[in-house]
């Protein structure tokens, strides 16, 4: 019994490190918690399947001064039905700190540097570490290439431009906080501008997407001009809609 306790004490079960991770930021703009519940499902009804189970922060900058006049608890149920997973809050008050946690959801503290709208769908969120981790420079950005097809179920991020000189497959997702360029077939998830930045692109060689989004703007394939699907497209921002122009067409066959 001392030697079975002796050896669990002495071999550690788990380890809290800090890591930088991807995920959407929801920036609550009014107090109306009714009609931000309507406009959610608006926008993510159609295509849950896709955001199926994604975590996602809750950001309170702009309605901090409303106290407790906003109720948080109808927010996060409603995400929670379209199947998003709300982790936590931040930028709230005391008391909205306060009803996130009656509501089953963490604290996390405020951005260091708020950006206005349109802000994007996407951006990275520190984990808390054991302890204080000493300073390190930012990851550089720059452009990552991808050589070999990206297969359903995998996920690439770049700090920076994307290319990937293969496929995209049904059900892979693919993200950066620049351009993306895909000489190939893009027929799953795309998310350039994941910082924010309106003037990203989505370049690929045949165009027939699962998702493809463009600074938080994001269009499903049900959304899609038929007339768009196979060809040589371009997808930029304009006026906070998404734009999709075929450039081309390509057939590998000839």
């Amino acid at each position: 019994m001392n030697t079975a306790t002796h050896s669990t004490a002495a071999t550690p079960a788990f380890e809290i490190k800090g890591s930088a991770l991807t995920l959407m930021v929801l920036h609550l703009l009014e107090t109306d918690t009714a009609a931000a519940c309507l406009q959610l499902r608006e926008k993510f009804g159609k295509s849950s399947g896709f955001f199926k189970n994604a975590p996602l922060l809750v950001d309170l900058s702009e309605v901090q001064q409303a106290g407790a006049s906003l109720e948080l608890e109808p927010l996060v149920d409603t995400l929670r039905e379209l199947g998003l997973v709300p982790v936590g809050v931040r930028g709230g008050s005391e008391e909205q700190n306060r009803l996130a946690l009656a509501a089953g959801i963490g604290i996390l503290p405020s951005s260091r540097s708020e950006r206005s709208a349109p802000e994007a769908a996407c951006e990275p969120v520190s984990e808390p570490t054991s302890q204080p981790a000493p300073a390190q420079p930012s990851p550089p950005s720059g452009t990552k290439v991808i050589t070999l097809p990206i297969r359903s179920g995998q996920r690439v991020v770049a700090n920076g431009d994307l290319i990937v000189l293969a496929s995209v497959n049904s059900g892979a997702e693919i993200l950066a906080t620049g351009n993306i360029h895909v000489y190939g077939a893009l027929r799953g998830r795309a998310f350039a501008g994941a910082q924010g930045d309106t003037d990203a692109r989505v370049f690929c060689l045949q165009f027939n997407p699962d998702l493809v989004a463009v600074a938080g703007e994001y269009l499903v394939s049900d959304e899609l001009d038929k007339a768009h699907i196979g060809k040589t497209t371009l997808v930029s921002l304009k006026d906070d809609q998404l734009l999709v122009e075929p450039i081309g067409i390509f057939d590998p066959h000839e």
